[in-house]
């Protein structure tokens, strides 16, 4: 029996449980939280809460410290579709690190893949790389909490071969939507073949029309990419995963409206023996799909340090020889000059070598620092970028109200929620029409994913009809222009 442990944001997923390749079996499931800000964007922003984290869940639910599986969803994960000649493994990696040539930023990185297809000689692949230093930040943190991993998978190419492997085996083209707390993650497989991978933010509640509407609108920007791209292959069916099967009315209602006139199903497989609740822990269970050595990132990590090891112990053999020829050719010289010469040359070199073992010190102590402030500036990076993504309602955004509003209504602020993006404002007008000008104004502006307002009632005392609207913001509305 293995355990598996999903890692992205303050939710995590743990299943314990097994897979011969065709079932797949779930004993247990935990969803439980990391403390507040300990892990952003599957990077782990406070180590030493994180680890008693770790600790105390492992202790509470006596789960095995061996024989675990790592699964992280992070944007440090850099994956693309490569189309490339059926090479061997070790020169198919060759090809895969060129292809990633143009967005690797000087860091030492490790790559991995999954198959897709091979026809013509001609394969395609799903090839993901990451820095060596987040999957050693890992490695450290879980040998802390006592934890030994054995495996460590990206979030998107598990699921991808999760998917592949139970509905995949169904369908040949189909749109899969997984919901989850924060994302909404959509795949979309073409004649048999995964085909697009895409991840967005949803503020709304789950299970709410807000949310399936944001589903919807998912589903509806993958028929587009299939149009744009001339997918010829009719699309089978969409599959949601993660939500509720009682609320499957809502969501395949949603979807209607958005034009798509296929079946909607919500996700379920025979070959999977659970006894819990499938749609909660979909990512964590991805982590028993057998995937292969070239997805284990653990594997291909140690691989790579071996490899770095054996190239640095050839350099050195050459080294050492060639210092060899040099020490013996001084000798040699030496014998040939008077004592006198031969000392001073000696004290020299001696003075030569110490300050060389001064100057390999300093920059043995500036590399480490130079590292650890290169840790924390990464760190620091990612949580500004998903700080980011959070709307603001700022002058900028007020002065587009105010200006929505112009001739048509006089409004006020009332408040702003932070949590879920939503303005609200009271607005006065002295004709209904006025207010539905002023309403259209608003629907027009893209900062703005929903305006809802719940109608107007009259007011005799001012002779005006008033109206109370909610604005719900989009991602990082109000930060263009924000200083970083």
């Amino acid at each position: 029996m293995s355990t598996v442990i999903y890692l992205a944001n303050q939710q995590v997923q743990i299943v314990t449980g097994s897979s011969n390749g065709k079932k797949m079996t779930i004993n247990q499931s935990y969803i439980l939280d990391a403390p507040e800000g300990s892990i952003i964007n599957g990077i782990v922003m406070d180590a030493e809460s994180f680890i008693g984290f770790l600790k105390e869940t492992w202790s509470a639910y006596r789960l095995p410290s061996k024989d675990v599986t790592l699964v992280v969803n992070s944007s440090k994960f850099v994956g693309k579709n490569i189309e490339m000649p059926a090479l061997n493994d070790s020169k198919t990696l060759d090809f895969i690190e060129r292809e990633f040539t143009d967005i690797n930023k000087g860091e030492e990185y490790v790559y991995g893949y999954i198959p897709l297809s091979v026809e013509n000689k001609i394969k395609r692949i799903y090839a993901e790389n990451i820095p060596s230093d987040f999957i050693k930040d890992y490695l450290d943190i879980f040998a802390e909490a006592g934890i030994k991993i054995k495996a460590l998978y990206s979030g998107e190419s598990s699921i991808i071969n999760f998917v592949a492997n139970t509905v995949g085996r169904n369908y040949s083209t189909f749109i899969l939507e997984l919901a989850d707390r924060m994302t909404i993650t959509t795949l979309l497989f073409v004649n048999g073949t995964f085909y697009y991978f895409n991840s967005t933010r949803c503020f709304h509640e789950q299970e709410s029309e807000e949310y399936a509407q944001d589903m919807a609108r998912s589903a509806s920007q993958i028929i587009q990419f299939m149009q744009a791209h001339q997918i010829e292959y009719p699309l089978e069916t969409v599959i949601l995963a993660g939500v509720n099967p009682n609320n499957i009315y809502t969501y395949s209602e949603a979807i209607l409206s958005q034009g798509i006139q296929v079946a909607v199903r919500v996700f379920d497989d025979n070959n999977i023996s659970s006894n819990v609740d499938i749609q909660n822990c979909i990512h964590a269970s991805s982590g028993l799909v057998n995937t292969g050595k070239h997805q284990n990132f653990l594997t291909l990590y140690s691989t790579s340090k071996k490899k770095t090891k054996e190239e640095g112990g050839s350099k050195k053999g050459i080294i050492a020889i060639v210092a060899s020829i040099a020490i013996m050719l001084i000798a040699l010289a030496s014998c040939l000059t008077l004592r006198v010469l031969k000392n001073r040359e000696l004290k020299d070199a001696q003075e030569a070598n110490q300050l060389m073992e001064l100057s390999v010190l300093e920059y043995d102590m500036i590399l480490s620092r130079n590292t650890f402030i290169s840790q924390q500036y990464r760190s620091i990076v990612g949580l500004d970028e998903n700080i980011q993504t959070y709307p603001i309602c700022n002058t900028e955004i007020m002065n587009i109200i105010k200006k929505c509003a112009g001739n048509y209504a006089d409004i006020k602020f009332n408040s702003f929620d932070s949590n879920s993006g939503i303005v609200t404002v009271s607005a006065k007008s002295e004709s209904v029409e006025d207010i539905n000008m002023f309403i259209k104004e608003l629907n027009n502006q893209d900062i703005f994913s929903n305006v809802d307002y719940t109608g107007y009632n009259y007011l005799q005392n001012d002779d005006n009809w008033n109206i109370n609207v909610s604005c719900t913001l989009s991602e990082s509305a109000g930060r263009k222009g924000e200083i970083k």
